[in-house]
């Protein structure tokens, strides 16, 4: 019995490459990720001199973005150094974009700035509250705040928000170019376009606008909530790792 047993183990097969292999730094997810990085710096790379190739690269950086995550549950390759690639990454390319953002609109850089340090504060936050509470990724959410529990149980809401922030950006930056201020221009009726005005964003002749600003006005309510909950975020993470250590603290007394 004990002489089958051993040889139906040493007649398993190993994983292949698309299984839970021993080398973590090829597992597929992972080779997206560093995919993703390389197609990133490309993309800010020519930021300044080709804003067509700059938009297509920085696009397939954030759709390998959607694929990294569906491949390593396919395969059972996730893994801790994927989760933080994932998120780093995240987190240096809105950055990057956003510093980009800053320097073709420096009147609204404080802005920009604004948003590169709640980005930032949130997550990385959330991602410290989340390792103390013993989860592995700032996605397994022990929030206290509906909301942000909400946000990362619902991967198709979440995955809205985050299309709408990252569109909002880009479309910002191809507007900040001249070749697309007067692209693919749309009519609009007489009554909407003292809105655009308002908004000091200018109008073709005829009373069109660029597709670049519809496109705009659409994923804004995206980006304000996604905003929202990088607030409500930050705050209930705070208090999570302030909770943390007055528990701690707690312990040590006894």
């Amino acid at each position: 019995m004990a002489r089958s047993v051993s040889r139906s183990r040493a007649k398993a097969p190993k994983p292949g490459f698309l299984g839970r292999h021993g080398n973590v730094y090829t597992y597929v997810p992972n080779l997206i990720g560093y995919a993703r990085v390389a197609f990133a710096l490309y993309a800010f790379s020519v930021a300044r001199t080709n804003p067509t190739r700059c938009f297509i690269f920085y696009l397939a950086s954030f759709v390998c973005d959607e694929l990294d995550g569906r491949f390593a549950r396919m395969f059972n390759q996730t893994s801790t150094l994927g989760a933080v690639l994932d998120m780093v990454t995240d987190r240096v390319a809105t950055s990057c974009l956003l510093a980009v953002l800053c320097t073709i609109y420096p009147s609204v850089q404080p802005i920009f700035l604004s948003l590169l340090m709640l980005d930032i504060f949130s997550h990385w936050f959330q991602m410290y509250a989340t390792l103390a509470m013993g989860s592995a990724t700032h996605k397994d959410v022990h929030s206290r705040s509906f909301i942000v529990r909400f946000y990362y149980k619902h991967r198709i809401f979440m995955g809205f928000c985050c299309v709408c922030v990252e569109a909002l950006y880009l479309f910002a930056y191809l507007l900040g170019h001249e070749e697309y201020q007067k692209w693919a221009p749309v009519g609009m009726p007489k009554a909407v376009l003292p809105i655009f005005s308002a908004a000091g964003l200018k109008l073709l002749p005829g009373g069109k606008v660029p597709l670049l600003y519809i496109l705009c006005s659409l994923v804004i309510p995206g980006f304000i909530i996604k905003q929202a909950i990088n607030v409500v975020q930050l705050r209930t993470a705070a208090a999570q790792l302030v909770a943390f250590d007055q528990k701690r603290g707690t312990k040590k007394k006894f």
